[in-house]
């Protein structure tokens, strides 16, 4: 039997802004799986961001998962929906020859209230949110023609306004303690 080797891969929500770093979602999934699970998440990243540094953030290091979160600072950026794909399915691509499982983890939905209060000066929070939807739903389709693994973040964290549920976030856009406890185990149920 093959040892579990993760590798999370993505922007702020992966690396855990804002957390202790023993809080973040990587390090409570780690504990449940057993394994090390290696937290990849920068800041502010793009998807092409993502790409650029897969080889040696990713590939050098032969896990045998790869979850992959990432997106919603293209959005921000207000990059075309089609590009950011284009980078998502490569990194994927990428994984898959070199024998590593990639997982997708759908993006959460952003708290706009919370957001406009916080982070106010950067965008369109209400728009970002439908481009995630629509992103979130392409990111689904392309994994399913290729038998890739997603798992839903989105759902679990969105309220009744369509919005992301305000008690699981810091500052509208990060997720706090008890979203990334949610986050590991919604992902632990995927990988086990």
């Amino acid at each position: 039997m093959i040892k579990l080797k993760v590798i999370c891969i993505g922007d702020s929500l992966t690396y855990g802004y804002g957390l202790k770093r023993n809080e973040v979602w990587t390090n409570v999934l780690g504990r449940k799986l057993g394994v090390e699970v290696i937290n990849k998440g920068v800041s502010g990243d793009t998807s092409a961001g993502m790409l650029s540094r897969l080889y040696n953030d990713v590939i050098l290091s032969r896990p045998t998962h790869a979850v992959i979160m990432g997106g919603t600072n293209d959005l921000v950026w207000n990059l075309d929906i089609r590009q950011v794909i284009s980078n998502l399915a490569t990194i994927a691509f990428q994984l898959m020859q070199n024998c590593i499982t990639p997982v997708f983890g759908l993006s959460v939905p952003i708290c706009t209230e919370l957001a406009r209060k916080n982070w106010g000066f950067m965008s369109d929070f209400s728009n970002i949110n439908k481009n995630l939807k629509v992103l979130n739903d392409k990111v689904v389709k392309f994994s399913q023609n290729y038998s890739i693994q997603v798992v839903d973040l989105y759902s679990p964290f969105t309220g009744s306004n369509g919005e992301g549920q305000e008690e699981y976030y810091i500052d509208g856009l990060h997720l706090n303690i008890d979203g990334n406890v949610k986050m590991a185990d919604i992902i632990f149920n995927i990988l086990v």
